[in-house]
């Protein structure tokens, strides 16, 4: 089986064999360039993805503040109701008849005669 030679190895028996240095310029690499187009395209679609990603986090911001507010809300909403239930108890017992009867004993007043009485239009 015969073995067929590359350049670079026929290239370096001569170089060995006569002690002339050839100067093997590598063969240049293509450089990756773009054109304009296709830069306006990646900033486009960077972009793009800056801004999606940018409205997902703010979504998940404001959903989170939501919840916060909503929680916070519902605990105002639960001590209302529970100083509500405090004023109604304490309305009550003020207009109970027995709380009256013992608050004009206590304090000395008399019922009001008819012609005291003004009615306010």
């Amino acid at each position: 089986m015969v073995r067929t030679l590359r350049s670079c190895d026929l290239e370096r028996r001569r170089n060995t064999g006569t002690g002339v240095r050839v100067k093997n310029s590598k063969k240049k690499e293509k450089r990756f360039r773009l054109t304009q187009g296709q830069v306006f395209l990646v900033a486009f679609v960077l972009i793009l993805f800056m801004g999606g990603g940018i409205g997902y986090v703010w979504s998940n911001f404001e959903g989170t503040q939501i919840g916060y507010d909503l929680s916070r809300l519902q605990q105002e909403e639960l001590a209302l109701l529970e100083l509500n239930q405090k004023l109604r108890l304490e309305l009550a017992t003020y207009t109970s008849p027995q709380y009256l009867e013992k608050a004009t004993r206590r304090l000395g007043l008399r019922e009001a005669k008819p012609e005291e009485i003004v009615v306010l239009p």
